[in-house]
């Protein structure tokens, strides 16, 4: 299915009752097959559960641009289009930054957020702007695909996927076309101005999850404790798992989304 709205046109599937509306965004250079293993769960609980692709990324039409801003309007439009609002959002890496952004925005249409792995700021550092540059020069060329998938592959650190091979096959496929790494390379260099600023006006019930062993994060536990504090919400540490601790411990969180969600009722 696809949802059109006024920036892009964001591919999605629907499915579960006609619960509370669960929309799942997956991170950047990821697809929304990423909650394979929780959107089911979710929706068999009695929700009503949307996961899409980002913009410019699988299905989904390329957009302008590819940044905060613009995915949130996306996730907007995706919200309003589907009639069945407010929605809590469920969102990893960079598309929890979006989320926050939208809830901003259009507080009527979100009730919640659950952020996964969230990257709510950039590494200003020197490493930080010297690892932006390269993403930009490597997602770029044939040879854009290959690395993508081995870096993909080295964030998951206690139980990748049974499926992960396949996993890896739909993202190279993805990155084969080159409007594809455009897409994947902006939107990971996106920048993160007015995110905090959002954040602190954010008043919107939270749930933070991260995993223990996540190597994007200096020290994944305090990430977890700060990011729920700014957030004024509540947090979940995933023993052992990495980046992906959705798909790691599929069980576990999927259990805390929906008890998240039971609480919000």
């Amino acid at each position: 299915m696809t949802a059109n709205t006024n920036s892009t046109t964001l591919a999605h599937d629907d499915i579960g009752a006609a619960g509370r509306l669960v929309v799942m965004l997956p991170g950047a250079g990821d697809l929304r097959s990423e909650y394979r293993f929780v959107a089911g769960p979710v929706a068999a609980a009695g929700y009503r559960v949307v996961t899409a692709d980002l913009p410019g990324h699988g299905d989904s039409a390329p957009a302008d641009e590819y940044t905060v801003a613009s995915t949130a309007s996306a996730l907007v439009d995706l919200i309003d289009g589907l009639d069945a609002g407010p929605a809590v959002v469920v969102a990893t890496s960079f598309a929890p930054a979006a989320a926050v952004w939208a809830a901003n925005e259009r507080p009527d249409l979100i009730a919640g957020i659950v952020a996964i792995s969230p990257h709510f700021t950039a590494d200003p550092s020197l490493k930080g702007r010297l690892q932006g540059a390269a993403i930009k020069a490597l997602i770029r060329g044939p040879w854009a695909a290959a690395l993508w998938a081995k870096l993909y592959a080295g964030w998951y650190k206690a139980a990748p996927p049974a499926d992960l091979h396949a996993e890896l096959g739909r993202l190279r496929a993805m990155l084969g076309h080159p409007a594809s790494r455009k897409a994947v390379r902006e939107t990971l260099t996106a920048d993160r101005d007015g995110v905090a600023e959002r954040m602190a006006r954010l008043d919107r019930p939270t749930l933070s999850v991260f995993g223990s062993a996540d190597d994007h994060f200096t020290d994944p536990v305090a990430e977890a404790e700060s990011t729920a504090a700014e957030l004024r919400g509540e947090h979940l540490v995933v023993d052992g798992a990495g980046h992906y601790s959705h798909v790691e411990q599929p069980d576990l969180v999927a259990g805390a989304i929906i008890s998240f969600l039971r609480r919000l009722a």
